[in-house]
C-alpha cells in the first residue's frame, strides 16, 4: 500500500469510527425497546408457546434483521456528517424513526402461532 491510501483509510476510519461506536452504545436501548415490544404482544398471547424451537427461532431472524436493519442509521448518520451537518438532533431523528420503523415489524411480524405449527 502507499502511503496516500494509508492516509486516505486513516482519515476515513478517524472520521466513520466515533460514529458507528456511538450507534454500537445505541444498539442495546434499541434491541431492548424491541425485545420489549415482542413480549408484550406476541409474548402474552402465544404463553409459554413463545419459547418453543420453532418460534425462538423466527424471533432470532427477526433480531438478526432489525439488527441489520439498524446499521442504516449510522451509515446515514456519517453521510450527513460528510455533507457538513454535524448534530445530536441527527442522532436522535435516526433512532427514534428506526424504532417507530421497527416497532410495528415486530409487532406485525407473523408469530408462529399462525403457521399452524403444533407448539405442544
Amino acid at each position: 500500500m502507499t502511503d496516500e491510501h494509508e492516509n486516505t483509510l486513516k482519515a476515513l476510519s478517524d472520521f466513520a469510527k466515533p460514529i458507528f461506536l456511538k450507534w454500537e452504545r445505541l444498539r442495546i436501548p434499541y434491541n431492548l425497546i424491541l425485545a420489549f415490544f415482542l413480549i408484550l404482544f406476541h409474548g402474552i398471547v402465544m404463553g409459554i408457546r413463545f419459547f418453543h424451537p420453532f418460534a425462538l427461532l423466527i424471533w432470532l431472524i427477526g433480531a438478526v434483521l432489525a439488527n441489520l436493519c439498524f446499521l442504516a442509521a449510522p451509515l446515514v448518520e456519517a453521510y450527513i456528517a460528510w455533507l457538513g451537518f454535524r448534530s445530536r438532533v441527527v442522532t436522535v431523528i435516526l433512532l427514534a424513526g428506526g424504532i417507530l420503523i421497527s416497532v410495528p415489524c415486530v409487532l406485525f411480524f407473523v408469530p408462529p402461532l399462525f403457521f399452524g405449527m403444533p407448539f405442544d
